[in-house]
């Protein structure tokens, strides 16, 4: 008996000690763990304790806005009795702005933060709120209202001036015996047959031939055309971000439903505004399980194609679907940016208790206030209010980038298909477009930018395989001058004008796919769209032509076409007004002729 107890309790002995390992290894790993953890948000801890530090005062100054005249009230008929004079002249240019140049040199100008120095901010001028007062998209043409002012009838569009063409080289005689048929002609084949029966002979000796036949060298060099690009139907997102589960907290994005990570949902609330109080709310999170939702963002971007403008409106929505108030929302949008590797910086207003955001853009954004850090614009993207404000003068060791405003893919925005059909005055071109819903709610997000914006975005494949699709045979072997009178008139005519503060009261450039789904456009979203389809359908270069208060475009030709033109590195650029309604290419607008224009080449 005594040698069972001993034999038991030496087993209890080695059991115990087992458990002991166990759980020392156990701790270890833990410890490891923890210290692995501590590493990774040193960079968090350390902006934290900035957060802490007294913030800084800065006043805001009104900015300089892009648009100073008005654009006109209706567009420009051509008159062919006023502008007769048919000699091609070459314009003036002011300068010319490549994509990496900011457009304009009335660039607001701010002063590095360093130390308590003030800096400078903009003003916007204050934008009507629209939201129940913007036009509607219509679903068919016949149901587009009338312009608000209703353009002159306009003249007919005259036929394009065929342009000279070196001759032909001469054909060989496709026959060893074949006879003259005329003393000065080429020998042709004697046993050739004449193509026409009714055919009348052009010399005594000649061979009949057909007074309808075409010829068999063409006098214009034919168009190169895409092949007709495939239909596109747009499909619904799938996978886990876009399927409905109880760990998931569902984002309203553009139309769009996503479900995120939902493990930051109430972690960050402030009670009061002071700086102690916005960095426990940030350390907060810092704590959290948050990178589950920072990969959730991550995922969103690529699923949907998103531009960096894309993720940031994406964080704001989600910010504000896991926050109970604003302000907290706003210190969740700079921790996440943050997080993902953006350029942005929280504030507080000095004469209330409200956060603001500031972002650093890679282009001029217009009609927000900003200020200027280490050479790069931070834009109020919150508020468009100026106002006085504190804020941290330090950044997050992992803030790196700006956000790139340029839709290089198509954002996957889908939901909600709305048909228009646009045809030119003829009614010989008619293109039907569906336009989604989702992806105008989308640019109609985006604040105005550099025009390098509209003219270089990667249109919705679906809209750009319907449009290419049904305008290509319409131009397809014909030559380029013909082919881009075609075009021209086509949006001269097949599209409704009025301005944009007419329609939303503000200044707001087109994306080529905005003029298919609004009513109205002017003429910068005129010549976004005429860019896009001469640059695809013919395959030739464009610049935009910049005046004080009007937008055109001038096309290089490889053909020798006439008009109106500018040169541009040594190349010849005919002048192409998609808003001189009636008027062939080539021809400027009278009052800009004298008028020295911005050439922006992208």
């Amino acid at each position: 008996m005594k040698r069972f107890i001993l034999l038991a309790f030496c087993a209890t002995c080695c059991m115990g000690t087992q458990a002991q390992v166990v759980d020392d290894f156990d701790d270890f790993v833990n410890s490891e763990m923890a210290s692995f953890d501590k590493f990774i948000d040193d960079a968090n801890k350390q902006f934290i304790s900035f957060l802490r530090n007294p913030w800084k005062e800065f006043d805001s100054k009104k900015p300089v806005e892009k648009r100073v005249k008005p654009e006109p009230v209706k567009p420009v008929v051509y008159d062919e009795k006023k502008d007769s004079d048919t000699t091609p002249v070459e314009l003036t240019i002011e300068e010319i702005l490549g994509q990496s140049t900011k457009e304009s040199k009335q660039r607001p100008q701010g002063r590095v933060i360093d130390g308590g120095e003030k800096v400078t901010f903009d003003k916007p001028q204050k934008k009507v709120d629209n939201t129940n007062k913007r036009r509607q998209p219509v679903d068919t043409e016949s149901e587009k209202p009338q312009p608000v002012v209703k353009p002159e009838t306009p003249a007919p569009v005259p036929a394009p001036v065929p342009t000279s063409q070196p001759a032909a080289p001469a054909t060989k005689p496709s026959c060893p015996n074949a006879k003259p048929t005329c003393p000065n002609a080429k020998p042709t084949c004697p046993n050739a047959k004449p193509t026409c029966p009714n055919a009348k002979p052009t010399c005594p000796n000649a061979k009949p031939t057909c007074p309808n036949a075409q010829p068999t060298t063409s006098t214009t060099k034919p168009v190169v055309v895409p092949v007709t690009p495939p239909a596109v139907k747009p499909s619904a997102p799938t996978g886990e971000l876009f399927t409905a589960s109880s760990d998931k907290q569902m984002v309203n994005f553009c139309g769009q439903k996503v479900y995120v990570d939902k493990s930051l949902k109430g972690v960050c609330s402030i009670g009061n505004m002071r700086e102690n109080a916005i960095a426990d709310a940030y350390e907060a999170m810092c704590k959290a399980d948050y990178k589950a939702l920072v990969d959730d963002c991550r995922k969103v971007k690529k699923e949907l194609n998103l531009n960096d403008w894309g993720i940031f409106l994406f964080v704001r929505e989600t910010s504000k679907t896991l926050c109970t108030d604003e302000n907290a929302a706003v210190v969740m949008q700079q921790f996440l940016l943050n997080e993902l590797g953006y350029k942005s910086k929280m504030a507080r207003r000095a004469d209330r208790n409200q956060m603001l955001l500031f972002v650093a853009a890679d282009c001029q954004v217009y009609g927000h206030p900003y200020f200027t850090k280490d050479g790069l614009n931070y834009y109020n993207l919150t508020s468009n209010e100026s106002c006085q404000f504190y804020m941290c003068q330090e950044d997050s060791p992992k803030a790196k980038s700006k956000l790139n405003m340029q839709v290089n893919h198509a954002p996957a925005l889908n939901a909600g298909m709305v048909n228009s059909v646009h045809k030119n005055r003829s009614g010989s071109v008619a293109v039907s477009v569906d336009v989604p819903k989702s992806l105008m709610e989308f640019y109609g997000s985006m604040p105005q930018c550099d025009y390098s914006v509209y003219v270089n975005a990667e249109v919705n494949p679906s809209v750009a395989s319907k449009v290419l699709s049904t305008l290509a045979p319409l131009v397809n072997g014909k030559g380029e001058a013909e082919a881009a009178n075609l075009l021209i008139n086509f949006v001269q005519t097949g599209f409704q004008y009025a301005t944009d503060q007419e329609q939303f009261g503000y200044e707001k450039p087109f994306f080529v796919e905005e003029l298919f789904y609004y009513p109205y456009c002017d003429c910068e979203d005129r010549s976004v769209l005429y860019s896009y389809l001469v640059r695809n359908l013919l395959k030739l270069d464009v610049v935009l032509l910049d005046y004080p208060n009007h937008i055109a475009t001038a096309v290089c030709f490889n053909e020798n076409v006439s008009g109106d033109f500018v040169t541009v590195g040594g190349k010849k650029y005919v002048v192409c007004d998609p808003t001189y309604i009636g008027a062939s290419i080539g021809k400027a607008m009278p009052q800009f002729k004298n008028v020295a224009a911005k050439v922006l080449k992208y």
